[in-house]
């Protein structure tokens, strides 16, 4: 019967979202695009979040007033209220606020935290370390800080890749259908109910939302959505073994937490504040490389859906198959961050390839000065052909540690056919 939830959350979501699109274009509650970041042309409006969070709370009534039809037994609204819907209510409302008015980044921040506060004191939150030895508990010190760090982490993610049609929505509907599958295999009863009615919701989102959108999230949506996932993958690894408390959730978060990651490293390498917006994305640059809107959006569908893919296949024991998974993850991302060809990782990497080349460099300075000493010797002796010698041997060591080595090599050559120096000799294993 729990399909009945899917089903009926998509209904609801679709009826409600024409009924929040056409009541915000009377009202002009549209998001005029003023700014270079902006990839929509004409106001549309921004309260898509209204819809969902309203399908959310009648899904929940529904299932209070008629448990059976559901597929949930002993239903208790309050589970639901206190534990995950109240804070995420919270959120929401910031959300609302921000679309109105808007809202500073530390404020946003602060908020959030409070949420996971709250939401940590309701039971839903990071209280033992499932993938050490013995499963150690945290006290609230440790606790507590990492809870709000991974709420942050997620919650703020789905709002930083809200910015193509579809794409925030297409990416956490992925995420909800793996842990709807997670909590069917583990028998999580509310879970599968809270996120097969944020499926449902989602997905009658997009009938409106998709390219070329006539409704968007909104912070209110994309917050929403993305502190539910957060809070939803906190309760569902307090009963799970340790690959699906750990690894999945983050697999399966795959391309929001990428995202973030990416824009926090880039910004610290280029000396930018970490909260100012810009146009350097991952989407923004799909969209610099040529490709459409809709392309772009498609592209970074099918990524989600891989990490889906992933993610559920670390639902295997097998410690060889959870290996591969995660190399073939690492490899595809450093690829993929390769070819958007951000300049910041561009720089970082020449750097590091000096830094590994670095023993090359000390071991060419030190040949330099051993010839130059050499030279120095050869001067005091008033020896002519040493003193040729000694100074073909020390081109040869400023030529072997030259980066343009093929316009460096004529020099060398020049004073070999002019210089007086006598029979051939080897030096460094080079015949002169």
């Amino acid at each position: 019967m729990q399909i009945l939830v899917f089903v009926g959350a998509l209904l609801a979501s679709a009826a409600l979202t024409r009924w929040v699109r056409d009541l915000s274009i009377a009202r002009g509650w549209v998001s005029i695009p003023s700014s270079d970041r902006h990839v929509h042309t004409r106001p549309i409006p921004r309260l898509g979040g209204v819809a969902i969070f309203l399908t959310l709370w009648c899904m929940v009534l529904l299932a209070q007033w008629l448990p059976g039809h559901f597929g949930v037994r002993e239903f208790t609204l309050p589970h639901f209220t206190l534990k995950i819907l109240g804070p995420a209510t919270i959120v929401f409302l910031l959300g609302l606020i921000d679309d109105f008015c808007g809202v500073s980044a530390y404020v946003k921040f602060a908020v959030q935290a409070g949420a996971a506060v709250l939401l940590f004191c309701n039971g839903v939150g990071i209280s033992h370390l499932s993938f050490l030895s013995g499963h150690p508990h945290l006290g609230w010190l440790v606790g507590l800080p990492l809870t709000i760090l991974w709420v942050l982490w997620i919650t703020n993610a789905f709002n930083l890749i809200d910015g193509l049609d579809g794409l925030a929505a297409g990416s956490a509907l992925f995420s909800s259908l793996v842990t709807c599958v997670v909590a069917i295999l583990f028998h999580g009863e509310g879970i599968l109910f809270l996120t097969l009615a944020l499926a449902g919701a989602i997905a009658g989102f997009l009938r409106y939302n998709f390219n070329p959108a006539s409704i968007f999230l909104g912070d209110s949506g994309s917050l929403l959505i993305g502190f539910l996932l957060s809070a939803v993958a906190l309760a569902g690894s307090q009963k799970s073994s340790i690959i699906v408390a750990v690894a999945i959730p983050i697999v399966s978060l795959g391309l929001p937490i990428l995202e973030v990651a990416v824009a926090v490293s880039r910004r610290f390498l280029s000396r930018k504040r970490i909260f100012d917006p810009d146009r350097e994305h991952i989407h923004h640059k799909l969209l610099g490389r040529g490709i459409s809107h809709r392309q772009a959006v498609l592209v970074l569908y099918g990524v989600s859906a891989c990490f889906g893919l992933f993610s559920l296949l670390l639902l295997n024991p097998g410690g060889a198959a959870i290996a591969a998974v995660l190399v073939v993850i690492g490899v595809g991302v450093l690829i993929g961050v390769q070819q958007l060809r951000y300049h910041e990782f561009l720089e970082l990497g020449r750097v590091a390839n000096r830094t590994l080349n670095q023993r090359q460099v000390i071991a060419n300075d030190i040949s330099i000065r051993r010839a130059a000493d050499a030279l120095e010797s050869s001067l005091a002796s008033h020896n002519s052909a040493r003193y040729c010698g000694t100074v073909l041997n020390l081109l040869d060591s400023m030529v072997s540690g030259c980066t343009y080595r093929q316009n460096c090599q004529p020099m060398l050559s020049f004073v070999r056919s002019t210089g007086s120096v006598g029979p051939s000799f080897n030096f460094f294993g080079i015949n002169y």
